[in-house]
This record gives C-alpha cells, sequence and structure tokens, in this order.
C-alpha cells in the first residue's frame, strides 16, 4: 500500500507520496492514522473548551439562587428560528441522587453524591417537552442532556438580580441571557451593552420581548 498525504495549500491541493507499505503494515497503519484523527479531534475540543473557561469564568454561581421560572431572552449567536414567545424555564431543585437517576433515566449519580442538582425543563422551539441537569458547586458546572450526550461544562454569571449570563464552554461558548422577568427590548439592549466579556460577538433575542 503507498500512502499519501494530500494538502490544500492556499486554495491547491497537492498530493505527496510518504511511504510505501507492506500488506502486513495496513491494519497497523489504519490503526494509527485513526487514533492520531480522534485524539486530534478530543484534544482540539477540550482545548476549546479550556480556553472559553479561562476566558468566561467570572466568581462562582450558587445554582441554590436560580429562580423557580426564568425566560431566555437574548442568544449569542442567534438562533436561526425564531419563537412567538420567549421560553420561558422551570428550575427545580433536587437532592435526591435516586430521583435524579430515576428522573432522567440514567445513572448520572452514585448515592453517596451530594452535589447541588437543578432541574430546567422547558418547551423547545419544536414544541417539545425538554429536561435538563444543572449540577456542581464548583465554579465551573455540569450540564447533562441525555444518556447518550457527553455532560457539557458549563458557566453562570450573575449581572444583577434580574438577569444571569448562561455560557456553554463545551458548545464553542454559546452564550443565552437569563431575565426573571419578560423585559422592554430597550432594557435588554442595555443589559447586554453592559456585559464587557461578550461585546463584540453577534447576538440577539429569538422571541418578541415586551415594546
Amino acid at each position: 500500500m503507498t500512502v499519501y498525504i494530500t494538502a490544500t495549500v492556499f486554495g491547491s491541493k497537492t498530493q505527496s507520496q510518504i511511504f510505501h507499505s507492506s500488506p502486513k503494515m495496513h491494519g497497523k497503519i489504519a490503526f494509527v492514522l485513526l487514533c492520531s484523527f480522534l485524539c486530534g479531534v478530543r484534544c482540539g475540543n477540550t482545548r476549546r473548551e479550556q480556553l472559553c473557561i479561562d476566558y468566561y469564568i467570572n466568581g462562582n454561581f450558587d445554582l441554590n439562587e436560580m429562580p423557580a421560572k426564568m425566560f431566555a431572552v437574548y442568544y449569542w449567536p442567534p438562533n436561526q428560528r425564531q419563537r412567538d414567545s420567549c421560553e420561558t424555564i422551570s428550575f427545580t431543585r433536587m437532592t435526591d441522587p435516586v430521583e435524579i437517576n430515576k428522573t432522567f433515566d440514567c445513572d448520572i449519580f452514585d448515592e453517596t453524591d451530594n452535589m447541588t442538582s437543578v432541574q430546567a425543563e422547558y418547551i423547545n422551539s419544536a414544541g417539545k417537552k425538554t429536561r435538563l441537569l444543572y449540577y456542581g458547586d464548583d465554579e465551573v458546572k455540569n450540564m447533562y442532556r441525555a444518556c447518550d450526550k457527553p455532560i457539557s461544562k458549563y458557566i453562570f454569571v450573575k449581572k444583577n438580580e434580574n438577569y444571569t449570563l448562561g455560557i456553554n464552554c463545551s458548545a464553542r461558548g454559546r452564550g443565552m441571557l437569563f431575565a426573571k422577568f419578560l423585559p422592554t427590548s430597550s432594557e435588554v439592549e442595555a443589559v447586554v451593552k453592559d456585559i464587557e466579556i461578550m461585546s463584540g460577538r453577534e447576538g440577539s433575542p429569538d422571541c418578541p420581548l415586551k415594546p
């Protein structure tokens, strides 16, 4: 087997032979290339995640302070689909690891785990009821979605009594602004303008706010 490397240099593709292998080496070469690719993807994602955490971390947020209900009023980057009304998210404190595992139909916690945990429930843009679990007592929280999905690293930044910023560092720093009450457009614009760490990033509401 002859192995080539194909690269794009300034818009032009070039191909170079790097070595010729015997049939016995085929499996080893394929395995090494696959491992290198998977490691590159995983290491790259981990690196981006850590850079996001280092940039946005801004003190510890106590999940116990999350209000019973909040509105999602602004997104970075903007959502592609617009909603008829702003997403309403209900937050419920959960304390029993067994009950958490039962609710989410997955072994998230051991019975001895004792981390602050809050369930978030909302109707997504497709009309489906969705549950998330935020948990942890450190500055960086964990966000659980489903057994078959990786756990995300999530940061909450409290702006004031009415607004909290959420940043998903496992989704390239996707941001969401939570509001305790449905605000006016001008109020949201003023709050967003005052969030220095999000300056320069494109964002917008995905729903009609108060006039």
